[in-house]
């Protein structure tokens, strides 16, 4: 019974890795434990993008007393041209934000990251150099835009599902914008964290009655060298059966006794 108990324990318990002298454990922007002079992988930031870099104060064994210790400061070391970092303040973890320049050009970046323990009180490492690799792209948002085609009634609202990944380590505020309708200007800015996605919502309302092709385009506030575009194409006719379908987008305003009857075909809509 005691075995079978071990065993359960030993497959259910997760194993966590002790952190010795002159090592570092990372939990921004991957979960690793790193020792002095490797190199981790940061994966991808995007050109004026700003990520964290977070890690535990906690040394786990050796040092003065045998039991570890902590480390008191984060920072970087010299930094590639136009790179900008904060310092560290003491707590339980230390943070530091890196932000690359605007105009960084694609390619792999190595950063050194500096730990320290204020004058080695814990004989824990003193202070030690580790790096990080982080490549910067540009293509580092992608867009879905569904449907492709839609069909309303002149000035009634085509609502659009947007869907945007961002896959940058890296979370950024992308603006949503369209391009090929005269006097359209309505743009929408939402947040997507790193490696994460969001699914929102995009409306156009054309004045017109014809078909027009449009580009809905994504692009990130931190640099504009980061979009997706898509094509769509949205048709508006008057007529009312497209009247009744356009409703389920929206009801626009009307004078109280047109809006009885819109209201009316709102219903009807639903059941379309």
């Amino acid at each position: 019974m005691k075995k079978t108990f071990l065993l359960l324990l030993f497959m259910f318990v997760p194993l966590f890795a002790s952190v010795g002298i002159g090592q570092v454990e990372i939990i921004e922007p991957e979960s690793t434990v790193i020792s002095y002079g490797n190199t981790f992988n940061g994966n991808y930031i995007g050109p004026g993008q700003t990520m964290s870099i977070m890690i535990s104060t906690k040394v786990d064994k050796g040092g003065i007393y045998g039991e570890g210790g902590y480390w008191d400061f984060l920072k970087t070391g010299t930094l590639p041209e136009g790179w900008t970092a904060s310092e560290s303040e003491y707590g339980k973890y230390l943070k530091i934000n890196l932000r690359a320049p605007s105009n960084a050009k694609e390619g792999k970046y190595i950063i050194p990251i500096i730990v320290s323990d204020d004058e080695n009180l814990d004989e824990i490492g003193g202070e030690i150099k580790f790096f990080m690799e982080i490549e910067v792209k540009y293509d580092l948002v992608y867009l879905d835009v569904k449907p492709e085609r839609m069909v309303v009634s002149t000035g009634s609202p085509a609502r659009y599902s947007i869907k945007i990944e961002n896959p940058s380590t890296a979370s950024d505020i992308f603006v949503i914008e369209t391009d090929g309708l005269k006097g359209w200007e309505y743009t929408k800015e939402v947040f997507v964290p790193s490696r994460g996605k969001i699914e929102t919502y995009y409306e156009i309302v054309n004045m017109e009655e014809k078909e027009i092709p449009l580009k809905v385009r994504v692009y990130s506030l931190s640099s504009d060298k980061i979009n997706h575009e898509k094509d769509i194409t949205l048709i508006t006719k008057s007529n009312p059966y497209y009247d009744i379908l356009s409703t389920k987008n929206g009801l626009l305003l009307y004078p109280p006794f047109e809006y009885l009857i819109y209201g009316f075909f709102y219903f009807i809509a639903s059941l379309l």
